[in-house]
């Protein structure tokens, strides 16, 4: 996987971080060192030491540039200074920020649609992948919803796989990459969900087996509550406990789409309810509020949780939503779980609070702004 055009130590330092977390999940003895040297090799460099001295030697005499600025101003929407800026510079149509994101990918994460025209005509290219992963605009789009700058993608010209089109809801497509005889079509999907083996290393996206590459697309049908979608390809012989993002099932993602009629239609295919994901360790139900509060999805939160309070009290590894949420640092996904009942005084398995959780990030700034947050707006849980 090679750096991108201009690498940060700061991100990949938290990428490090991710990956000690994940590898921690089968491995509790793992160390950060482990996982900086997984980093560094998954970007072609023999040690940490040398990854750091590459990224050093990129950034030695390099001055804020227009990329910086072409990229603030597609967060922020603004037309008029994205046109200008590819204007007076047109190949900073596919230049990448310090994440290794480009212009495209940007517009989608920031959920910038109208954007999308604009950079397709003027060079960006739709198949360059996030720098740290084999996401393209498309692929991505379908996993954060951003299902307006996916629809602007194809009607740009952008091709979707099965993964794309099965997380579309586009029926149509989803059987084009079937054959008559009922068989995957080479190719189908050349994208797909982020998988981790047990030592932290990137899984081949897309995977290996036609079973798991229809289960993908399950999942990012599942993911959107794409009812007609998930119901075509149950039919065509998914593997109902494959793992996708973050380990979960189909039938996890099910529950955090929040489509009543997917989560029945994956029940009745025979997905196991009891199955616990290896990252926060819940059941497909308690995944579908431990999730997104996790994560700081208030936009998901906060539905699940109207239509179905007791949620609030659902279980996980760190003790729960309010949990995940406090030990995350997500402020607004904590006051939305308060809101909705769930018990700040409740203590998980190691007999911690979520208070405490976020109190023992001190590092964390989203941890720390809980914690302040919740001394100025509550009396203490009793010990």
């Amino acid at each position: 996987m090679p750096l991108p055009d201009r690498p940060s130590l700061e991100f990949l330092k938290k990428l490090a971080k991710d990956r000690l977390q994940e590898m921690r999940q089968t491995d509790p003895t793992a160390r950060l060192a482990d996982a900086q040297r997984l980093v560094a090799r998954e970007h072609g460099a023999p040690s940490w030491r040398a990854h750091r001295a590459e990224i050093a030697r990129r950034l030695a005499g390099r001055e804020p540039d227009r990329v910086a600025r072409l990229h603030a101003a597609i967060r922020a929407g603004d037309a008029a200074a994205v046109g200008g800026l590819l204007a007076a510079a047109p190949a900073l149509a596919n230049a990448r920020d310090e994440e290794g994101s480009t212009p495209l990918l940007a517009a989608v994460d920031a959920h910038r649609a109208a954007l999308v025209p604009l950079l397709l005509r003027r060079g960006g290219d739709p198949h360059l992948v996030y720098a740290h992963s084999a996401h393209t605009p498309l692929s991505w789009a379908v996993p954060i919803l951003a299902l307006d700058c996916a629809r602007a993608l194809v009607a740009g010209g952008v091709e979707p796989d099965l993964y794309a089109a099965a997380g579309l809801g586009d029926v149509a497509r989803v059987r084009g990459f079937f054959g008559p005889d009922g068989r995957l079509r080479a190719g189908a999907s050349t994208t797909g969900s982020s998988r981790y083996a047990a030592d932290g290393s990137r899984l081949p996206c897309p995977s290996e087996t036609e079973s798991e590459i229809v289960a993908d697309a399950l999942y990012a049908a599942a993911r959107g509550g794409q009812e007609a979608a998930v119901r075509e390809l149950l039919g065509r012989g998914p593997d109902l406990a494959s793992r996708a993002f973050a380990g979960a099932t189909p039938l996890h993602w099910a529950y955090f789409g929040g489509a009543p009629g997917v989560v029945a239609l994956r029940r009745a295919a025979g997905a196991d309810s009891a199955l616990r994901d290896p990252v926060l360790g819940c059941t497909p139900e308690a995944f579908g509020i431990c999730f997104p509060a996790s994560v700081g999805w208030v936009s998901k939160v906060r539905p699940r949780l109207a239509e179905d309070p007791p949620l609030a009290g659902e279980d996980s590894a760190r003790g729960g939503p309010l949990h995940e949420a406090a030990h995350a640092g997500t402020v607004q996904a904590v006051k939305a779980l308060l809101e909705a009942g769930a018990d700040p005084a409740r203590r998980n398995a190691g007999g911690r609070t979520a208070l405490d959780l976020a109190r023992a990030r001190p590092e964390h700034p989203g941890c720390a702004a809980v914690a302040e947050w919740r001394a100025g707006s509550a009396p203490e849980p009793r010990r």
